[in-house]
């Protein structure tokens, strides 16, 4: 696969959701921690009912992890902007000023076998996710 296939897949993802941008990764996990990262996030609200990734990935980034009862559907809130949203498939759901990572895993809407991918707010974010 040529990186002109990746920016041309990021460009479609970022067009269905009406995101500004699109950073292509290798899960959805990871695209989180990327944008836990990126944002310098130091505490995270968790649903009891979510995948185990999330609070080993809180573990892994020794930020503080807060559980909650909250029943979700297609996503939920990590933090203020970094939004897991890995089952997520719905045109124009992009939420304006945040970091929503969607998942491709094999159960998923899009099943690649594998990979994710960021929908991101503007250019910088778009170039210091990718860097990273």
């Amino acid at each position: 696969m040529s990186f002109e296939t990746v920016k041309k897949f990021e460009k479609i993802i970022a067009a269905f959701f009406s995101a500004p941008y699109a950073v292509a990764v290798d899960s959805c996990t990871h695209g989180i921690e990327l944008s836990l990262r990126y944002m310098k996030v130091n505490k995270i609200k968790v649903p009891v009912r979510t995948y185990i990734s999330i609070p080993f990935l809180a573990h892994k980034l020794d930020i503080s992890l807060e559980w909650n009862k909250e029943e979700w559907n297609d996503f939920y809130y990590l933090s203020e902007k970094v939004i897991d949203a890995a089952v997520l498939w719905e045109k124009d759901s992009y939420i304006p000023g945040t970091y929503m990572s969607l998942s491709f895993q094999y159960q998923k809407h899009l099943s690649l076998g594998r990979g994710g991918i960021i929908l991101c707010p503007d250019i910088d974010s778009f170039n210091q996710l990718k860097k990273m």
